[in-house]
């Protein structure tokens, strides 16, 4: 709800900020073929489960990286946005509370389509899927099942995105802020010990992530 908050904070801004500038910033900067860039934001990551005994509490975490935007033509691009994504969740089966730490290598491949820019002001679209390697997959699984409540969470997972945001001109920088869905197309749960198995059967990850983009 707060990223939902901020976000349309940002359109609002945008809004405002597109009618009252009159000064073009950074008129060539979309015309060059490649443009590279950094991002760093916050989310709130969780998981769709399927339990018989279990209950989980989402988590909130962090993501940085960098990015290169592949022009097609004026309102198409290619993007690819490699970083670290991290965050925590609690799991509670067998009345007893797990934390589910989760630090990922992140790697999308997005399509974004944008809007005709008004003064200062490019609103768009941004959508597609990635590839992500489980650092902490194996943080749950203590004694390789021989502890009832040993679990790893899969390694390679791949997610999808869908998003919306927008860009501001400013004399030497582009700021895009931008709030995305990001769901896991794979279960990742991996239960080993008898109590986790009986306790949970599929962990597919689930997030709202709010990104700052800087170009």
């Amino acid at each position: 709800m707060k990223q939902l908050v901020v976000f349309l904070f940002f359109c609002l801004s945008s809004i405002i900020y597109g009618q009252s500038e009159k000064i073009s910033q950074l008129q060539s900067f979309d015309n060059k073929p490649i443009r590279y860039g950094f991002y760093l934001g916050l989310h709130t990551k969780g998981y769709a489960l399927e339990a018989t005994d279990a209950v989980l509490s989402n988590g909130a975490g962090f993501h940085l990286g960098v990015l290169a935007d592949l022009k097609v033509s004026d309102f198409l691009s290619f993007l690819t946005e490699p970083g670290i994504i991290s965050s925590s969740n609690s799991l509670t089966f067998d009345g007893e509370k797990t934390e589910v730490p989760a630090t990922y290598f992140h790697f999308p491949l997005n399509i974004k389509l944008s809007t005709r820019r008004l003064n200062n002001v490019r609103g768009f679209i941004i959508g597609g899927a990635s590839y992500n390697y489980n650092f902490t997959a194996n943080k749950n699984n203590n004694d390789n099942g021989a502890n009832p409540r040993d679990f790893e969470l899969k390694q390679h997972t791949l997610m999808g995105e869908l998003g919306i945001g927008a860009s501001f001109y400013f004399p030497y920088f582009k700021f895009s802020p931008s709030i995305r869905g990001v769901y896991g197309f794979q279960n990742e749960f991996i239960g080993l010990g008898s109590t986790a198995k009986n306790s949970l059967s599929e962990l597919r990850t689930r997030g709202i992530f709010l990104t700052l983009t800087f170009q």
